[in-house]
């Protein structure tokens, strides 16, 4: 990145940042419970910040036209979090680090860990 290039959220786009939130409570009910974490950003909007949210525990659906689902029985998705700009205190990208800067999306090192032990 050139010295007379602004940094904007833009750049970060496929890259990974550590985030920290100010006010962690809510996002507790999608299982981030963490101040701060690293994860991919996927993109932005007015509303927040798109984030990469890998293996996301889902219900299991009984048949494809049911809206029945089995709570015991879950599968592993990968997902996408929206994470509101009130909610960050700050956003670090860390550009033309070797494994942060378009990271292999194999790379399972970045995400959330659920705090739920049931």
């Amino acid at each position: 990145m050139s010295d007379k290039m602004m940094m904007t959220i833009a750049h970060a786009i496929n890259d990974v940042v550590l985030v920290v939130l100010k006010t962690p409570e809510i996002l507790e009910p999608v299982g981030i419970t963490q101040e701060k974490f690293f994860t991919k950003v996927l993109g932005y909007d007015e509303t927040g910040l798109w984030v990469q949210f890998p293996d996301f525990e889902l219900p299991v659906r009984v048949g494809e036209e049911s809206n029945l689902w089995i709570p015991e029985s879950m599968q592993e998705v990968d997902a996408s979090a929206m994470i509101p700009w009130g909610a960050i205190g700050t956003v670090m990208h860390f550009p033309n680090v070797e494994g942060y800067d378009k990271p292999s999306p194999f790379n399972r090192d970045i995400g959330f860990t659920n705090s739920d032990t049931s």
